[in-house]
C-alpha cells in the first residue's frame, strides 16, 4: 500500500513537471512567435472543448497542486496556486460558456501588445514549479 502512495506522488509531481515544461515552452512561444498561441486562441474560441478544457485543465493543475504541496519546496505557495486554479475553473463553470467566450475575445486585443511580458511571467511560473519540486534531500548521517 505504502509503495503505491509513493508512486502516486512520484506520478503527480511527473505530471506538475511536465505542466511546468509547457508552461516555459509556452513562455518561449509568446515572446518570440505569439500569433501561435494567440491564433490558436482565436481561431478555437467558439469551441466547447477549449471552453470544457480551460475547466477541465485548471481543476486538475489545481487539485493537483493542493494535495501536493506539502511535498514541494513552499507549499504554502503551491497550495494557494491550486486554490487559483480550482477557483478559476468554478468562476468559469459559474459564468457559462458564452460569456466565456466573449471575455477571452474581448481581452486578445489587449493582451497581444503583452504578448512577451506573459510569456516571461509563463517561463517564470514554470521555472518556479520545476526548482518548487526538485529534489534537495540533504544527506541524513545516523
Amino acid at each position: 500500500m505504502k509503495i503505491a502512495l509513493i508512486l502516486n506522488k512520484l506520478m503527480m509531481k511527473l505530471i506538475i513537471k511536465l505542466f511546468a515544461i509547457l508552461m516555459l515552452l509556452s513562455g518561449i512561444s509568446l515572446i518570440f512567435a505569439p500569433e501561435i498561441i494567440i491564433g490558436w486562441i482565436e481561431n478555437n474560441i467558439g469551441s466547447t472543448t477549449m471552453y470544457l478544457s480551460a475547466i477541465v485543465v485548471r481543476l486538475i493543475i489545481g487539485l493537483l497542486f493542493i494535495i501536493t504541496g506539502k511535498e514541494s519546496k513552499y507549499p504554502s505557495v503551491i497550495k494557494f496556486f491550486g486554490y487559483l486554479f480550482v477557483i478559476a475553473a468554478l468562476i468559469f463553470i459559474f459564468i457559462g460558456q458564452e460569456t466565456f467566450q466573449d471575455f477571452i475575445a474581448s481581452l486578445i486585443p489587449d493582451v497581444i501588445p503583452f504578448a512577451p511580458v506573459s510569456g516571461l511571467l509563463s517561463m517564470a511560473f514554470g521555472g518556479f514549479l520545476i526548482y518548487a519540486f526538485s529534489r534537495n534531500k540533504k544527506l541524513e548521517l545516523k
